[in-house]
């Protein structure tokens, strides 16, 4: 359940030419990113400074001219149009199986959520209006975005989201062993191994592969998982049944929890908090500590930019704001998460911040995890 290549009637059937086109894809990004991308800073100190100082008559201090100094060498510059000609090749190469192969999935689809047996459930909001922010962007290039819907049957968002998500993380080096649920779950076991959720809640799920996971994991627990796309929605419900897992996913915004306080043991959200603006952030922050139980834990895994080693460093991870379609990432990468959570209401003492390596111990995570306090004395 923890692999990223688990298969099911949702996904395209791919031909061997169009197999060949992703693997050729993946192969192009692991050498951008392994060999090319890995130079960038180097570029900065060897090119970039002296380009910048020459023309500016001064060094480059605040991150706008670290930016503009990056973008005066040859290299950065000729890595920056193959990255995102890269991203573009991610969607064409998913893009022509989905929709040559969409009617199979679809019908597959919807014979999964309507079967008599089936485990789970799927709650659609026809007056609900996903954020402009979020639903009107084609966060990392995805066309249509997290919000898209093309109608009653769609489910076409899901199935980007899910084949293209391979591609890109497979081009990142990720196994197929990878699994961002698996991270939580070693965490779990390692700093909290007496807590047994009963109650789950996946803030942010998208094709709904950890919502599953987390549905594996604890079978007797009852999971619940939220996004804002119709389409990313319906794809998820179906993977579940496909899957044999019950989960419950809801149409809804995670700053606005259609949940009673204090009816979770365990709120997570995967890769949510870069995907979101900081009001938006806050209030899900306050809204995750309004509807978990005391005692219970709120764990906001995340991209691992937040720990480069320098401010260099940190404004070369911020390309993907700019390119890349992540309106946020650098308002995530730039955030004080801890005081948010504290003046969310979480208490100094339950709240941890974690550096952890993937399960293939190929790249690394952020985790941001807080417990709510038992009869208003803090948790640790």
């Amino acid at each position: 359940m923890r692999v990223r290549d688990v298969q099911h009637p949702m996904l395209p059937q791919a031909t061997e030419e169009e197999l060949s086109r992703q693997r050729a894809v993946v192969s192009l990004r692991k050498l951008l990113n392994a060999r090319v991308r890995s130079q960038n800073v180097r570029r900065f100190h060897e090119e970039g400074a002296a380009a910048f100082a020459e023309r500016n008559s001064r060094q480059p201090q605040s991150p706008d001219d670290i930016q503009a100094a990056l973008f005066e060498s040859m290299g950065y510059r000729m890595w920056s149009a193959a990255n995102r000609s890269a991203q573009e090749m991610i969607w064409m190469s998913v893009g022509e199986p989905i929709f040559r192969d969409r009617d199979r999935m679809q019908a597959a689809a919807r014979a999964l959520a309507e079967a008599p047996d089936r485990k789970g459930s799927l709650h659609l909001d026809p007056d609900y209006d996903p954020s402009p922010e979020i639903a009107g962007t084609d966060v990392h290039l995805q066309p249509g975005g997290y919000g898209r819907d093309d109608g009653p049957d769609d489910i076409v968002a899901g199935a980007f989201y899910e084949t293209g998500g391979n591609v890109f993380s497979f081009g990142q080096g990720a196994g197929k062993g990878d699994s961002k649920a698996g991270v939580i779950f070693r965490l779990l076991d390692e700093e909290f191994p007496d807590f047994v959720p009963g109650r789950i809640l996946d803030l942010g799920c998208s094709a709904g592969a950890a919502s599953c996971a987390y549905a594996d994991r604890y079978p007797e627990a009852e999971v619940h998982a939220l996004d804002i796309g119709a389409g990313m929605l319906r794809y998820a419900h179906a993977r579940a049944e496909a899957l044999g897992v019950a989960v419950h996913f809801h149409q809804m915004d995670a700053a606005d929890l259609r949940f009673p306080e204090a009816s979770f043991d365990l709120i997570v959200s995967h890769n949510m908090l870069h995907e979101i603006g900081a009001e938006k952030r806050r209030r899900a922050m306050a809204e995750a500590l309004r509807v978990v139980r005391p005692g219970g834990l709120v764990i906001f895994q995340d991209v691992d930019t937040r720990f480069a080693p320098t401010e260099v460093h940190r404004v070369e991870k911020n390309w993907d704001t700019a390119f890349n379609g992540e309106i946020f990432w650098q308002v995530y990468n730039e955030a004080d998460l801890v005081a948010d959570m504290r003046a969310a209401g979480f208490a100094e003492t339950g709240l941890r911040e974690h550096n952890v390596s993937a399960v293939s111990n190929i790249n690394r995570w952020y985790v941001i995890s807080g417990r709510k306090p038992v009869d208003g004395t803090p948790t640790a």
